[in-house]
């Protein structure tokens, strides 16, 4: 079964793991249909930094390694896949567009013209445009109006999110796709497709935080009433914590991951402090012994701290009080031991680990894992787009993710 044109395949070129998940966006008949994970594939990334592609070489055997495995597993071939953009060269700026309705009913041409005038702002040349998210609808200047169309009107407003990402970034990770013989179909904010595989709607309404810790970041967003409050950031991620351990302990990098992924905790307490570690020593072939509580230690501080920096995020533009679902943890830096009461003690609040699979058919078990929730989301943002096929340039323009992203602000 090759080339089947309906396919779609979601890429997270993350700074320590490339995921690569193949879907069907439809694998029965009827409107009841739900998307089937076909493929999962997994490579150690290379020449990644920062989430930044600084070797394409390095980059683009990573990106086959995980594509091809992808495709294996699910026994079709792809041509093109839906990549995810992060980091801290990501910037959210809002403008305002105007349009003249002239008092008939507003038609959804309209509401493409106004979108197109928010969106004609002047960007530097350095800059890239990743999508276009209204966030507020005026007619005749009342606002709050989620859907403005078939109202009489005057005059009609749109605000609007513009979401860019450095424009070398998404260059050299386009170039490093395409000599892995794929096309980029779409760039997309990584953690925009995460929300999508770990959160729900009741809860984007309700108010959530999704906070996903990668290897060199951790990213947050803020949802309440379906729209997105806060994007944000924290240049601090899981590699942080296995360079705290390399410090502390005195081990090679390869080394203080292993002890982590084996033997760490998120909180000290939960360690028994009389237990020891066998680790590398200071002379070659050399062994010694230390305390699993110091290692436990080493990964509680430094985690401690990044979730401290996202509280004062949200403390700072007072979002505390609107998230009574609380915080979803994702990313491959959340699958330690403990962490999960760790993040309920530093924002004092519910915690729950997102895990991507709800909701889809396949070979679910392969990606319900945190560290997939990026490739999973970007997949389920492409099948979206495949079922939108038939729309609109304006909901091109605006990155359309199913129902909700319409609404994202």
């Amino acid at each position: 079964m090759i080339g089947m044109p309906r396919i779609v395949a979601g890429l997270d070129v993350g700074s320590t793991k490339t995921c690569a998940v193949i879907v069907d966006p439809c694998n029965g008949p009827g409107e009841g249909c739900r998307p089937e994970v076909l493929g999962v594939g997994t490579a150690v990334t290379e020449g990644v930094r920062n989430r930044t592609v600084a070797n394409i070489e390095a980059a683009t055997e990573s990106i086959r390694a995980a594509l091809r495995d992808a495709e294996q597993m699910a026994g079709v071939e792809v041509s093109g896949v839906f990549a995810g953009v992060g980091g801290d060269h990501i910037t959210i700026d809002r403008s305002i567009g105007v349009t003249a309705i002239s008092g008939r009913e507003i038609m959804p041409r309209d509401i493409e013209n106004v979108h197109e005038v928010a969106q004609a702002v002047a960007l530097p040349p350095d800059r890239e445009i990743l999508h276009v998210i209204p966030q507020d609808y005026m007619v005749d200047g009342r606002s709050g109006i989620q859907d403005p169309t078939g109202m009489q009107a005057i005059r009609l407003e749109s605000e609007v999110c513009i979401i860019s990402a450095g424009a070398v970034v998404c260059q050299n990770l386009r170039k490093a796709i395409d000599r892995a013989g794929y096309q980029v179909e779409e760039l997309v904010l990584t953690p925009l497709a995460s929300s999508l595989a770990v959160l729900s709607e009741n809860s984007r309404i309700a108010g959530t935080a999704l906070i996903e810790i990668g290897g060199a970041s951790t990213e947050v967003l803020v949802f309440k009433d379906e729209r997105l409050r806060l994007a944000r950031t924290i240049p601090w991620g899981a590699t942080t914590v296995s360079n705290d351990i390399v410090k502390g302990l005195g081990v090679p990098l390869e080394e203080a991951e292993a002890l982590k992924a084996q033997y760490g905790s998120a909180q000290t307490r939960r360690v028994d402090p009389t237990e020891k570690l066998e680790i590398s020593g200071p002379t070659p072939g050399g062994r010694r012994q230390v305390s699993r509580e110091l290692l436990a230690h080493i990964i509680e501080q430094r985690l401690d701290e990044i979730l401290g920096l996202v509280f004062d995020e949200l403390d700072a533009r007072d979002l505390l009080d609107d998230l009574p679902v609380g915080v979803v943890l994702t990313g491959g830096g959340v699958q330690l031991d403990g962490v999960v009461e760790l993040a309920q003690e530093v924002f004092n609040m519910p915690v729950a680990k997102g895990l991507p699979g709800s909701g889809l058919d396949g070979i679910v078990e392969a990606i319900r894992k945190p560290e997939c929730a990026s490739a999973v989301g970007l997949a389920l943002y492409g099948t979206n787009r495949r079922l939108d096929a038939g729309a609109g340039p304006v909901l091109r323009a605006l990155g359309r993710v199913g129902g909700w992203i319409r609404e994202f602000f």
